[in-house]
């Protein structure tokens, strides 16, 4: 009797032991941050705030480097136009070498050897390609 009763025993501490081990049931339903009550809806909340604001932010800064790239281009226009009036005015020749990107009013075609140069009031323009981009070069005089 006392070796079935042992036997009993250590079949139960065995058995006892193996369930120890197998997860419960009740705790695979529910999933640890669902337990609290309202902890994933505030994190949710809290992930879409902080990727809506990293993107807007991003969306901000290239929006401010268009503008500072369409700033300086309209101040780099303003100035050649600003040059070329103001040699115009004067009467002094522009400095051969200067790119200008369009051509003054009142200038007269000229082709000279198959080049087609520009006259613009004593200045000589020869179209060029910076880039994609038309301009006119200021030349010597052909």
């Amino acid at each position: 009797m006392k070796t079935i009763c042992k036997g009993i025993l250590i079949a139960m501490a065995l058995g006892l032991m193996l369930f120890a081990d197998v997860p419960l049931l009740f705790e695979q339903w529910v999933p640890d941050a669902h337990a609290i009550y309202g902890v994933r809806r505030r994190t949710a909340r809290r992930t879409a705030v902080v990727v809506g604001s990293a993107a807007s932010a991003q969306t901000a800064a290239a929006q401010q480097q268009a503008a500072a790239a369409e700033q300086e281009a309209a101040a780099a226009k303003q100035e050649a136009a600003a040059a070329q009036q103001q040699a115009a005015q004067s009467g002094s020749a522009v400095p051969v070498g200067t790119v200008a990107p369009s051509l003054p009013a009142g200038c007269q075609s000229l082709v000279v050897n198959n080049v087609n140069y520009f006259n613009c009031a004593g200045a000589y323009y020869k179209a060029a390609f910076q880039g994609n981009n038309l301009v006119y070069v200021v030349v010597q005089k052909p």
